[in-house]
Parts: C-alpha cells; sequence; structure tokens
C-alpha cells in the first residue's frame, strides 16, 4: 500500500485507517473527550508542578485555634441569650399581666417588709388561696404594738398598705388583717382606702358601749375588694334591749357618713 504524497510512507509497524489517519491521533481525541474536568492532574500541573495553590493549607495547630475561638464564641452567646431570657422571665414573673405568680414567695417578702416596720409587734404566716386560673389571694395579721398613738396608728396603716403593694407581684394581690387591739383594721394595697377604714373604726370605738370593732372585708375569701359595697364593719357590744339598739343605730349611722355603702352589724361577744 502507497503511503498519503504529503506526508510520505508510513512508517514500519504504523497502522493506517481506511481515510489515511493515524490510529494515535484517534487515540489521542479519545483521551481528551475520556478526560474528568475535575482532574487535578491538569496542564497547569505539568507546566508548573502541583505546589501551585493560591491559599496556604492551614497546619493542624492553626485549625485548633480556629476551633477553639468559634467554640468561645458560641458559649458566650449562649450565656448571653441565658442572662437576657432570664431577665426577661423575672420581669413576666414579677411585671403588671405576667403569667407565672409566686404567691407563697411574696407571702414571704411581705411577712419580711411587715416585721421591720415600727410599731409592728408580730406577723403570721400568710396564707395562699386560688382565687381563679392565674390569680392568688395571700393574707396576713399584722399584731402591733399595743396602745400606740393615733398618728403612730395611721401612719402603721400607711406602711403596712405600702408593703403589700410592693410584695404583690403578677396575678396575687396582699390582704391584711391590722391588729390594733380592741380594734382590726382591713389593709390592701390602696393606702386611702385603708386609712378610711381605720378611721371609721376608730369613730366606731368610741361609741359608748363598744368591745370592740372590726373595719374589714364583707367577703372574707376570693371576692375581696376595696369597693365600698365590699366593706364589712363588725361592732362588738354587751349591751342589751335598748343599749343594744342605741349602739347599732350610731353604728349604721356612722357607716354611712364615713364609708358610704359599708355594712355594719352590731353584734354581742
Amino acid at each position: 500500500m502507497h503511503g498519503d504524497p504529503t506526508t510520505g510512507p508510513p512508517l514500519r509497524g504504523e497502522a493506517v485507517n481506511a481515510g489515511g489517519r493515524h490510529t494515535d491521533d484517534r487515540s489521542r481525541e479519545r483521551d481528551a473527550f475520556r478526560r474528568d474536568p475535575w482532574d487535578d492532574g491538569d496542564d497547569l500541573d505539568a507546566a508548573f508542578g502541583p505546589d501551585t495553590a493560591s491559599v496556604r493549607t492551614r497546619t493542624g495547630a492553626e485549625r485548633l485555634r480556629a476551633g477553639t475561638l468559634v467554640l468561645l464564641g458560641v458559649a458566650v452567646v449562649a450565656a448571653v441569650l441565658v442572662l437576657v431570657l432570664g431577665v426577661i422571665l423575672s420581669q413576666v414573673q414579677h411585671g403588671v399581666g405576667g403569667v407565672f405568680p409566686q404567691p407563697d414567695a411574696d407571702g414571704r417578702r411581705f411577712a419580711t417588709a411587715a416585721a421591720a416596720l415600727p410599731g409592728v409587734a408580730t406577723v403570721d404566716a400568710p396564707r395562699t388561696e386560688k382565687t381563679s386560673f392565674a390569680g392568688y389571694d395571700v393574707t396576713a395579721v399584722v399584731h402591733a404594738e399595743p396602745d400606740l398613738p393615733a398618728a403612730d396608728r395611721r401612719a402603721l396603716v400607711t406602711a403596712v398598705s405600702t408593703a403589700s403593694a410592693d410584695s404583690s407581684g403578677s396575678g396575687v394581690r396582699i390582704w391584711v388583717t391590722l391588729d390594733l387591739g380592741t380594734v382590726q383594721v382591713g389593709v390592701s394595697d390602696s393606702p386611702e382606702t385603708s386609712q378610711r377604714r381605720l378611721a371609721l373604726a376608730d369613730r366606731l370605738d368610741a361609741i359608748g358601749g363598744v368591745d370592740a370593732v372590726t373595719c374589714g372585708f364583707a367577703d372574707d375569701s376570693g371576692a375581696r375588694s376595696d369597693d365600698a359595697g365590699a366593706q364589712r364593719a363588725v361592732v362588738t357590744t354587751h349591751g342589751e334591749g335598748a343599749g343594744f339598739a342605741a349602739v347599732a343605730a350610731a353604728a349604721e349611722a356612722l357607716g354611712a357618713d364615713v364609708f358610704p355603702g359599708v355594712q355594719v352589724q352590731t353584734r354581742r361577744p
């Protein structure tokens, strides 16, 4: 067989295809198509060697330091989140409209505050009563020192009322009976209403033949309120017959004058 006139005769051992092209050319073409596009052995490696990366590979120590910094950053962020959530929950528990009442803790806080007030002898352990889904009443009895002057009694009522307001958390109201000896006065977180109860109790106690007076809340559980119609004054007297009737009439008149709407009851011991 004659060779290609432009290239000369084929060399010995070299195969020629039907079109006169060398099989080596086709082999190179097939190799080019088969080459993996992600093959690292590219022309750059062939021309410049394999160590031509533009970014230096980090050592193990450098990777360890970087990982440690990342972990420390995550820990700091987590600690900050825990602190912030704790503050938020605390505000919710003790803020208006919160949903986490703590009546027992509020009662203990009030007892501690009331016991430190001037003119207070002792404070009974508060009692807790659930009044609604997320509402509680805490009731406490504060015993005053005997024979307090009138000005000190008024100051003590205001101080106890303030302690009640300051200690009442979300969903909790603290109601107090202030024991002044022969006079017992209901104290709420309203200083004004509490002072009106004291004023009525003192005037009722001044009626001749009266042994003791309690001026507090009409409902002893669940529905306590500072509304005028929710107040009750109980007068105790040893009077009988006309004497009892006279005390009862005087008590009714005083109640309507000092605290309109209050319920006044007169009874024997």
